[in-house]
């Protein structure tokens, strides 16, 4: 496929799908058999329980699509969202503070779908803006 429908499948999934809860156009943009890495659950149905869960958590959820880096068969979206936590998010109970989170979302396209999909996310310092005490260790301070 082509550099170009990699980076309509980033762009559509989060401002249109994530962003908006269109997850009707899961199946124009993801394999039936993809795999979302964030859950066990298989395929688009593993995908379309991946958006629920996080809108669920973040109802007031904004999303900033930042940057798409794309090639044919892959492509990473750098996205921050900002929103109040409704339930415990990386390891912390609600608080009730809005947040901010800069992700990478990082799929793998194959014949022209998205089939394989990890996240990276700043967990630690979303924790601590909900007010989580995180202490590291003196050997993994840079």
């Amino acid at each position: 496929m082509t550099q170009q429908r990699s980076e309509e499948i980033m762009r559509r999934y989060l401002t249109e799908v994530v962003a908006q809860g269109k997850l009707e156009l899961i199946p124009e943009l993801a394999a039936e058999d993809m795999e979302d890495h964030t859950n066990d659950t298989p395929g688009r149905a593993g995908l379309e329980q991946h958006v629920k869960g996080f809108r669920a958590a973040i109802p007031d959820l904004e999303l900033d699509l930042e940057r798409i880096i794309a090639s044919d068969d892959a492509v990473v979206g750098l996205w921050t969202w900002t929103g109040t936590p409704a339930v415990e998010f990386f390891g912390v109970p609600p608080t009730g503070v809005k947040v901010e989170c800069k992700v990478a979302s990082v799929f793998q396209i194959k014949d022209g779908m998205l089939a394989d999909y990890v996240v990276f996310a700043d967990a630690l310092g979303t924790a601590q803006q909900m007010g989580a005490e995180i202490k590291l260790p003196e050997s993994t301070r840079a």
